[in-house]
């Protein structure tokens, strides 16, 4: 990407867009951010950046975002953890087809098109998989619209010509992270859950980190075509994890331990009414949860380092630093 080309990113007001966005203005890249509430973004992303509203549900509000542009990077999806499923559907499927749609009618066609999606597409196996392992819906909302969003892409992108690169990422941290926002409330005064008592690998991912590997994606020749599962070097349990951040805050709520199966058949039966009934409200527990904490996160990025990405360049205990100080920061008691 040179400072003169175009590089659109989607999903800027969100967690993972905005770091990006922030990193490539300090890079001096001329920035355009789609979204659909220009008032969400912060301010020096208002002022150092094109930005145009639009809507990923609706086609015609593209096609002026997408013009000219060199680099797409598509972070924009629906990530909540509890939701109905037709939600995720409009935005990670459907909102995908419409952006390659604008992309298709524009008449200029990007270098590069860089796709977040999630190892959850693994389907929260119990051990940890590299990208030859077979992908399966694991029954969510989420992983199952991310990975059709997938399948959509490269059929589209074949048809269109359009060079892209799939990125998997696991459990993104860092400042203004939901993770470290939802996590750090239950840790200073609330209840966490821990199952089988935290030994499973977290699948812990500084947020820096994986914009670096999103810059080298959008311009590293090997990785055309191709699909990565992006994680730290570092293999962090959800034991020290927690440890770790609750030291850091010095936080006062409870953790209750459960085994995976006791666990999964309570948040099963604690979900069940709120599904029933449609409720948007989301409930203690639900099996989601279960599987993030229960099942190993911790998937191989071999194949990432292999190709020469930037891999773990800001270590754990300088990730858990940074976010430390930005919860302090952000919520003070």
């Amino acid at each position: 990407m040179t400072a003169d080309k175009l590089v659109l990113v989607t999903g800027a007001s969100g967690f993972i867009g905005s770091h990006l966005a922030e990193r490539l203005i300090s890079q001096g890249k001329k920035v355009r951010l789609l979204v659909r509430n220009p008032l969400r973004l912060n301010i020096p992303l208002r002022l150092a950046t094109q930005i145009y509203a639009g809507d990923l549900e609706k086609t015609e509000t593209l096609h002026a975002a997408v013009k000219d542009v060199d680099t797409v990077f598509h972070c924009a999806a629906n990530v909540s953890t509890w939701d109905h499923p037709k939600n995720y559907e409009k935005t990670n499927v459907e909102g995908l087809g419409h952006l390659l749609d604008a992309i298709s009618e524009s008449g200029t066609m990007p270098r590069r098109f860089v796709h977040l999606s999630t190892v959850d597409v693994y389907g929260f196996p119990r051990n940890p998989c590299d990208e030859s392992c077979p992908t399966r819906a694991p029954g969510f909302g989420y992983g199952n619209s991310k990975l059709r969003g997938e399948a959509l892409l490269r059929a589209r992108a074949q048809a269109m010509a359009l060079p892209f690169v799939i990125l998997r990422p696991t459990n993104v941290m860092g400042p203004r992270s939901p993770f470290i926002e939802r996590i750090g409330h239950e840790l200073r005064s609330g209840l966490m859950l821990t199952i089988h008592r935290g030994k499973v690998d977290a699948g812990f991912l500084y947020v820096g980190n994986l914009v670096d590997t999103m810059l080298w994606a959008a311009d590293a020749h090997q990785a055309a075509g191709e699909t990565f599962n992006v994680n730290d070097p570092s293999q962090i349990t959800w034991r020290r994890f927690l440890e770790d951040f609750r030291s850091g805050i010095q936080g006062k709520g409870w953790t209750i331990n459960l085994p995976y199966g006791i666990a999964n058949t309570a948040a099963s039966l604690i979900e069940s009414p709120y599904r029933w009934l449609g409720l948007r409200q989301e409930p203690l527990l639900h099996r989601l949860l279960v599987r993030l904490f229960g099942r190993s996160c911790g998937h191989s990025a071999a194949k990432l380092a292999a190709a020469g990405a930037p891999v773990g360049k800001v270590d754990y205990d300088q990730a858990m630093a940074q976010s430390i100080n930005w919860y302090l920061r952000t919520f003070r008691p």
